[in-house]
């Protein structure tokens, strides 16, 4: 059993290299927010709300917030092919257990997004963002962006089992979305004026994740962000899993 599961993982590995377009998507949306962004509002970065690095650091964590985003429904979309293309079906008789055929495919996209969030962070480092820990922060937004991934990915995942549609796959990246203006996306709360704004941002997962990432970047947050944006994607993670893992039950053969 142990090798029909690493079967099916290593083919949603090998099938995400020979169609990389949704993480190859995601990342060039990544770098396109971050570009325009900087050179759009960047001069605003010499306050000191900003800190001594400027504004690249304090806008980069939405380059990883965005590139999960842009590759999170290439799970569901997998599942969705091999639903049409009657794959499940020919594997319906076999031992292989049905938890492998979704756990495979949110595996291959998490991985994808682990190796392009490297590939940001090493744009990064040469375009002088700094990382206040060092490799520990390295790990530190690794880890997030793990978390953050696999979040996005089981729950598109089930909630394209659980429809059957391949256009719901993008559900989850269509709700997140908005929640990307509704947080402390372009500026630090010091410079946000309007209190509802504000209110929302603190029951806002993402203004977590982006803190915490801007934690171990320039500290420009307190260290509580980037332990409560651990705590909050390590939770949804979990119930993203477990929400896939039961959404597979209802695989239509």
């Amino acid at each position: 059993m142990k090798t029909a599961n690493a079967i099916f993982i290593n083919r949603g590995i090998m099938k995400l290299v020979k169609q990389p377009s949704a993480p190859i998507m995601g990342f060039a949306m990544s770098l396109f927010f971050l570009l325009v962004y900087n050179a759009g509002i960047g001069g605003v970065g010499n306050l000191e709300a900003f800190g001594t690095g400027g504004y690249l650091p304090f806008v980069f964590p939405i380059a990883i917030i965005s590139l999960a985003m842009g590759s999170s429904a290439g799970a569901g979309q997998t599942l969705n092919a091999d639903m049409q293309s009657g794959y499940f079906r020919r594997l319906y008789l076999s031992p292989a257990p049905r938890w492998i055929l979704v756990v495979a495919p949110m595996l291959a996209d998490t991985l994808s997004s682990l190796f392009f969030t490297m590939l940001l962070l090493a744009i990064a480092a040469l375009f002088g963002v700094t990382f206040q820990f060092g490799m520990l922060s390295v790990f530190g937004i690794l880890l997030l962006s793990l978390l953050w991934s696999l979040t996005l990915c089981g729950f598109s995942a089930g909630i394209m089992l659980r429809t059957g549609q391949h256009q719901s796959a993008a559900i989850v990246t269509n709700a997140v979305f908005p929640l990307l203006f509704l947080s402390t996306t372009f500026l630090p709360r010091e410079l946000i004026t309007s209190e509802w704004l504000l209110a929302v941002s603190w029951a806002n997962p993402v203004t977590y994740i982006l803190e915490g990432n801007r934690y171990l970047l320039a500290g420009t947050s307190p260290a509580e962000f980037f332990y409560f944006g651990l705590l909050i994607t390590a939770v949804t993670s979990i119930a993203s899993v477990v929400f896939a893992l039961r959404s597979a039950k209802r695989i239509k053969i």
